[in-house]
């Protein structure tokens, strides 16, 4: 796969904001016109009350940043480790 240019990627971050307000709008509006049960509410909010198993020590934000490291193309990586290298060389 070929590394996008500084404008395909400029033109992919306009696309995934026009996308996102567009998917957040869609959320809405389906939240919109759902009747609100408060029975439903309730039950998941118990199971947060409810649950028994081991405490959570981290937010889980380092476990995913490490699924996606292992999922990123090779340019990325490549392009990462000489960020990485020009800043310690700087420093």
């Amino acid at each position: 796969m070929k590394r996008p240019t500084i404008e395909e990627q400029r033109q992919l971050v306009r696309q995934w904001e026009v996308t996102g307000r567009e998917l957040q709008q869609i959320r809405e509006d389906a939240l919109r016109d759902k009747p609100y049960n408060w029975k439903e509410v309730d039950d998941l909010l118990s199971l947060g009350e409810d649950y028994d198993g081991p405490p959570r020590l981290t937010s889980g934000l380092e476990e995913m940043q490490a699924v996606f490291m292992k999922a990123a193309p090779v340019w990325y990586l490549e392009e990462r480790a000489k960020r990485l290298q020009q800043h310690d060389d700087s420093s």
